[in-house]
């Protein structure tokens, strides 16, 4: 290995170790997959076992692959593609459609509210706002899972789907989204990876262009992948087996959008010659954090501290929603007097409407809350507007999870199993966000009713 290659440990150097076969890597929270991959291209860039030419590496946000190609630029590996699944798919389908059908790639309608309430109206569904982000989550679910519409309601029972309508009328709608986009003349954002997995699978021509100009995949976040970004990623790769999966099963919260752990799971019954590795050596969390993590994953990774012990995490049960936030304003505030900076604190809610009512509490007390949106530096120097959801890739010292009692976390329309395991892993990536400082809290009346704190911090009491 290089003289770069110095940061990594053992593990995270054999990882970069196993070049032009399949590897697939499962990694734990605060384990280094980003750091691990990065160096995995450019070792295996200096030992010519890769080109950077024709090397893509996918991941599922465009911040993400920025970071990812900086830290390439860095270590001098440069014309790697850094790109999300959409990013790619949009630039190959853009390029081959008009060699393909003589005509361009459709544009791309970016806000489709209003097909989305055209599609409810006429189906009689309401126009609410809920109602509409209903009926476009399930729109994007059915295609990032490759379903049909005469499909929808057979899988989406099979799949626990949860709807306020009835499925037989999610999937006329769903029927009616795509009646008006099409006479719009018009795709949406998933179209994209429908229309680049349907240039590869019927045109020959195209596939062996593109196989000819990428001969290396990573893929980050491999948990999260869904159907059709699978098919896509097998239509790449063809026979050849130079791809490297990376991500953990643990931290699969988007299965509600069709991601599918199974493919990380999986991975190496469908790729003959897979190395199976594991990063568990944790450098973002203390001790304590780490117990409480791992107490919420028994049968996953066990994340081992490589920080020293720390403060012990916090478990905070109040009569009301207002003293809870009375409280968490009183724990923020006492962080901020010993030394810790607004800007590495965090409240993780489970909903966005939750999010926005705590924002205005803490701007109400007078601490100021971080606003991304807001053109103006100092406006992002505060407390962290956001979800457990939003949450995914991103660290603070000091998290302050809030709502998590029965009704709240979980949510009170994770019935099943299903949906209660991908609730518990939510809580799993709140917890293992923290660095230093972790408080758990919840109410013991909400709306005048009774409520008990959340299963899972029954779970994690036992580790504190």
């Amino acid at each position: 290995m290089s003289e770069a290659d110095e940061t990594l440990d053992e593990e995270q150097t054999r990882a970069c170790s196993y070049l032009g076969a399949p590897v697939a890597i499962i990694a734990g929270a605060g384990t280094g997959k980003t750091r691990t991959l990065t160096h995995r291209i450019a070792y295996a860039a200096a030992q010519g076992e890769l080109d950077p030419h024709a090397t893509l590496a996918v991941t599922f946000t465009v911040a993400a692959a920025d970071e990812m190609r900086s830290r390439l630029a860095q270590m001098g590996v440069e014309s790697v593609q850094c790109r999300t699944f959409h990013s790619a798919a949009l630039r190959q389908a853009q390029y081959f459609w008009p060699l393909a059908y003589g005509v361009n790639l459709p544009d791309i309608m970016e806000d489709t509210t209003a097909l989305v309430r055209a599609a409810c109206e006429r189906t009689g569904l309401p126009a609410t706002p809920a109602s509409l982000a209903e009926v476009a989550q399930e729109v994007a679910w059915s295609k990032q899972s490759n379903v049909l519409a005469e499909d929808y309601v057979r899988l989406a029972l099979d799949e626990s789907r949860v709807t306020r309508a009835a499925p037989e009328s999610v999937a006329d709608a769903i029927v009616a989204y795509e009646e008006a986009k099409q006479a719009a003349r018009v795709i949406d954002f998933d179209d994209v990876l429908l229309c680049a997995v349907a240039l590869l699978a019927t045109q020959r021509h195209i596939r062996v262009k593109v196989r000819d100009t990428y001969r290396h995949f990573l893929v980050d976040e491999f948990q999260d992948v869904s159907p059709i970004q699978a098919r896509l990623l097998d239509l790449w790769l063809g026979e050849r087996s130079d791809v490297c999966v990376v991500g953990d099963p643990a931290q699969t919260i988007h299965t509600f959008a069709g991601a599918r752990p199974e493919y990380l799971v999986h991975f190496a019954a469908h790729h003959r010659g897979t190395t199976e590795l594991n990063l568990t050596r944790n450098y973002r969390s203390t001790p304590q954090i780490l117990a409480v993590a791992n107490a919420l994953n028994p049968r996953g990774l066990h994340l081992d501290a490589t920080h020293e012990a720390g403060p012990e995490v916090t478990l905070a049960g109040q009569d009301t929603p207002d003293q809870e936030r009375e409280r968490v304003c009183r724990w923020l505030k006492e962080l901020d007097r010993g030394g810790l900076a607004w800007s590495e604190m965090a409240v993780l809610t489970r909903t966005r409407a939750e999010a926005q009512h705590y924002g205005q509490e803490l701007a109400e007390n007078g601490i100021p809350v971080s606003r991304p949106s807001v053109v103006e530096p100092s406006a992002r120097e505060g407390v962290h507007v956001g979800t457990l959801h939003a949450a995914k890739g991103k660290q603070w010292a000091a998290v302050c999870i809030v709502g998590a009692h029965e009704g709240g976390l979980p949510h009170p329309l994770a019935t099943g199993p299903t949906r209660l395991a991908e609730e518990r892993r939510l809580f799993y990536v709140g917890v293992t966000r923290a660095k230093t400082f972790l408080r758990v809290s919840w109410s013991e009346r909400v709306n005048s009713r009774t409520v008990t704190r959340s299963r899972f911090v029954d779970e994690i009491a036992g580790a504190i």
